[in-house]
């Protein structure tokens, strides 16, 4: 009999658990939402706005502020200025010369009539390939680059 009434208490205890555990779950699944007050809207029909332009205008300071010094006002220099066209020597574009087992190309080019292999990154009568391929190539002469096309025979 000791051991049916120990049972029973465990029994209550156990269903005491659980339902406790499952209590606090449904409730907080399902949270009460206070109820809310709206508060009543007076309103006023007759709105009257009073606007005033506030006016101001801006000075020059001549002094500084923080360090007390007077200040000049800075003159601006123009900073144009004329770029000098350079005339280029009569260039053409000749051709290419490749060699299969190098990688590196040779250029024909006809400086002043005078025909030259340059090669990428060569000078030349002062005129220095930057780029090139077998259509076009960029040369650079006093600073200034100019696309030449190849001539077509």
């Amino acid at each position: 009999m000791k051991i049916k009434k120990k049972t029973y208490v465990l029994l209550v205890l156990v269903i005491g658990v659980w339902g406790t555990v499952t209590y606090k779950i449904i409730a907080g699944l399902n949270p009460d939402l206070p109820e809310l007050n709206t508060p009543q809207v007076l309103a006023k029909a007759n709105f009257k706005v009073d606007t005033v332009i506030d006016t101001f205008s801006i000075k020059t300071v001549d002094r500084d502020p923080f360090l007390g010094t007077i200040t000049k006002p800075k003159t601006v220099q123009s900073s144009t200025k004329k770029r000098k066209t350079v005339t280029w020597l009569p260039v053409e574009y000749l051709g290419i010369v490749k060699n299969k087992n190098y990688k590196e190309q040779i250029f024909i080019i006809s400086i002043n009539g005078k025909q030259s292999l340059v090669k990428k990154g060569q000078t030349k009568d002062s005129i220095t390939l930057v780029r090139g391929n077998k259509n076009r190539l960029t040369l650079r002469y006093k600073n200034e680059q100019k696309v030449i096309v190849r001539k077509a025979h």
